[in-house]
């Protein structure tokens, strides 16, 4: 029963770490101070390694809990879950993009040089959002706390932190395409 807790401890924790790095990538581009920018810059990525760390350990404490039999091949044919496998299927492909994110983040500084890559790198970052909406389903769906009053306002809580950043960004857009003009 122990791991059952770990696994809801974490997918409960590592939601909010990729609630905040989400919210901190979207206000980023309004900060003008170069030291604020790098001080949010190493936030946003803390809380994403971080958030990373504890999706892997509520994927380890699933599969090697008893509780439910959720098996490995989860990963690679989410249907395959005798639990919820539509839910499972959502967290597999929230997953899938969160990961992808963060290999390509970790390849940014390298790749940098790339005038091409560097073009193709917020269209490959979006995974993140991606991977962050699906996890909120995946956190509806799936979790056995899902419908507790706690659980709905911190998934109510994180979807309402992200809207509020991306209202707060998407209203930086007009002066930003102002000032390249």
């Amino acid at each position: 029963m122990t791991l059952w807790y770990l696994a809801r401890a974490a997918g409960v924790v590592t939601l909010i770490m990729f609630t905040l790095s989400a919210v901190l990538g979207m206000v980023m581009p309004r900060v003008q101070v170069a030291e604020r920018r790098f001080w949010l810059q190493y936030v946003h990525r803390s809380a994403a390694a971080t958030g990373l760390v504890l999706l892997a350990t509520h994927v380890v404490a699933v599969m090697t809990d008893s509780f439910v039999n959720i098996s490995p091949v989860v990963l690679v044919w989410p249907f395959a879950s005798g639990y919820r496998p539509f839910a499972m299927a959502v967290g597999a492909l929230a997953l899938y993009g969160l990961v992808l994110t963060a290999l390509v983040g970790a390849a940014r500084g390298r790749l940098a040089v790339s005038e091409s890559f560097t073009k193709h790198w917020r269209k490959l970052h979006i995974a993140s959002s991606v991977g962050w909406l699906l996890s909120i389903g995946h956190a509806l769906l799936a979790g056995t706390d899902r419908s507790t009053p706690w659980m709905l306002g911190i998934t109510l809580g994180c979807l309402a932190a992200v809207a509020t950043a991306g209202a707060y960004r998407l209203n930086a857009l007009p002066t930003r395409a102002w000032r390249t003009q």
